[in-house]
């Protein structure tokens, strides 16, 4: 990891051209291809712990100039993590199951400033994945790909045993059910865990009706959560 951030630290220009490069090509398998992106900070006493996909281009183009700028791995998830369209979803569905509640601040909306010692926002390969050249999103079955489910089983699993005892919101289907396969694997036992928390994006039309059908099973989830 070293070598990766002295690399970074010496670009010149950040842009796709000089971050989707061989020297920082971690994998690859017939149309997938890994790539390293500063996402490493593990924040161990969060209380809730916010899984996607993998970060896309634009979140690896902000991480790279997060380390270029010569800030830290924990500022590089405070200033990359879900920013955008989404983030504003991600919260009103938080604050409606009564997330800020047990955390015991006004709103969701903190976690991402100055309650961000609550939060864990990482992502089922951490590092961002591309697909015939393009952001992955999870249309290939994940657990269906070797390259995948082989980094997540190395990688993720780490994180998810560390924060088994956090509130675990995963964004869409394509996670819930990735973690929901590890927790029956592994045993883990998650007691908090969100399925069938939607995903917040703008191009998940369904998102609300999603919410909307499993926001009660997610509430009796909730129901005896304490900090």
């Amino acid at each position: 990891m070293p070598k990766y951030l002295n690399q970074i630290k010496a670009l010149k220009k950040i842009n796709k051209f000089t971050i989707i490069s061989k020297k920082f090509l971690i994998n690859k398998e017939n149309n997938f291809e890994i790539y390293y992106a500063p996402f490493d900070y593990i924040n161990p006493k969060a209380k809730i712990m916010i899984v996607g996909i993998t970060p896309g281009i634009q979140q690896m183009e902000q991480s790279f100039k997060v380390i270029n700028e010569g800030k830290s791995l924990k500022d590089v998830k405070d200033l990359s993590s879900f920013k955008g369209s989404m983030r504003t979803p991600l919260i009103k569905y938080l604050d409606e199951l009564k997330v800020n509640n047990i955390l015991k601040i006004k709103s969701c909306e903190s976690l991402f400033n100055k309650d961000s010692k609550y939060l864990h926002s990482t992502s089922l390969i951490k590092y961002p994945v591309f697909y015939k050249g393009d952001n992955y999103t999870g249309s290939a079955n994940i657990l269906k790909k070797e390259i995948l489910l082989d980094f997540i089983e190395k990688n993720f699993l780490k994180e998810l045993k560390t924060l088994k005892k956090s509130i675990i919101v995963p964004l869409g289907n394509t996670v819930s059910s990735t973690i929901e396969y590890l927790d029956n694997k592994y045993k883990l036992k998650l007691t908090c865990f969100l399925k069938g928390f939607p995903h917040p994006s703008g191009a998940n039309a369904r998102k609300n009706i999603q919410f909307k059908k499993n926001k009660k099973n997610m509430k009796l989830t909730l129901k005896n959560k304490t900090y």
